[in-house]
């Protein structure tokens, strides 16, 4: 349900998962190595993270890193646990990375564990997502399980100017920075 069903059904599939407790491990499985990187993309500017979960990145970035967060979930449940790491410069808001649409403009995006969420149109939708980066904007994407998302992961080297492209350390998860 939380790839193939309607914008409805996946955020209470999405719900459920956190009101289950099954993804409570993400508050300790979150890569010091993934701060880094958001870090040095952030360029002391404005982030977008596109499936924030409960905010668990924004709560490890470095407070100077960064102008601006916005962190977009489907799950309430997981918005209302990130809403205690609201503060001037750090919003949350529930959407739907299929439908939403960006009221500003960003430096950075990041889809950390959840573009694969998307079953459809990836290509589509990360062009629209480019038009909400500011210029010389960059993507973060993140995959957990490349080999079972290699056709996401062709497509975007393939298709966008790609700056990065590696495995994180101690980890079988792919790092994609791209323009």
């Amino acid at each position: 349900m939380t790839r193939y069903a309607g914008s409805a059904l996946r955020r209470c599939a999405f719900d459920q998962l956190y009101r289950s407790g099954r993804w409570d491990h993400f508050d300790k499985d979150h890569s010091k190595e993934v701060v880094k990187v958001v870090e040095k993309y952030a360029n002391k500017g404005r982030i977008l993270d596109m499936g924030c979960g409960p905010g668990i990145l924004v709560s490890l970035l470095n407070a100077g890193s960064f102008e601006y967060y916005r962190g977009v979930d489907a799950s309430s449940e997981a918005i209302a646990l990130a809403q205690k790491r609201k503060s001037e410069k750090v919003h949350f808001e529930t959407g739907d990375i299929q439908n939403y649409k960006c009221s500003d403009n960003f430096d950075l995006i990041v889809f950390e564990e959840s573009l694969y969420y998307v079953p459809f149109f990836r290509q589509r939708l990360l062009r629209r997502y480019a038009r909400c980066l500011r210029p010389g904007g960059t993507f973060i994407v993140i995959v957990a399980d490349p080999h079972r998302f290699k056709h996401m992961i062709k497509m975007i080297r393939k298709r966008f100017q790609t700056v990065e492209d590696r495995y994180f350390k101690n980890s079988g998860r792919l790092l994609l920075v791209f323009r």
